[in-house]
């Protein structure tokens, strides 16, 4: 089974257990309030799924642009190598979003 994160650009799709990974990295990195609580809720119930669409949902983009790296870099260089793939094209999903988002909401 996979999981999916919903941009405009495109929809990026991995296996469960790196969108898990993401999930779990959002639910802490997140202040505490309803985008937070709305990811934790949907990983909780293993509902790996999360549309990014929309520009209200820049506060999650933007971490994940801002700060997923950083967090990658703290893991072990294996298994880093072995996830790059999938969250470099995640990544550039991101990028793009919140370059969407900064420019309809300016």
């Amino acid at each position: 089974m996979s999981g999916f994160v919903r941009f405009i650009e495109d929809d990026w799709s991995w296996s469960s257990s790196m969108t898990r990974l993401l999930f779990d990295f959002l639910v802490d990195q997140l202040p505490e309030g309803h985008a937070r609580s709305y990811i934790e809720e949907l990983r909780d119930n293993n509902v790996m799924m999360l549309d990014l669409r929309d520009p209200s949902q820049d506060l999650i983009v933007a971490a994940i642009v801002d700060d997923f790296p950083r967090y990658l870099e703290g893991m072990d260089s294996n298994l880093r190598m072995s996830l790059q793939p999938g969250f470099t094209e995640l990544l550039k999903l991101a990028n793009s979003q919140h370059r969407h988002n900064q420019a309809t909401t300016a």
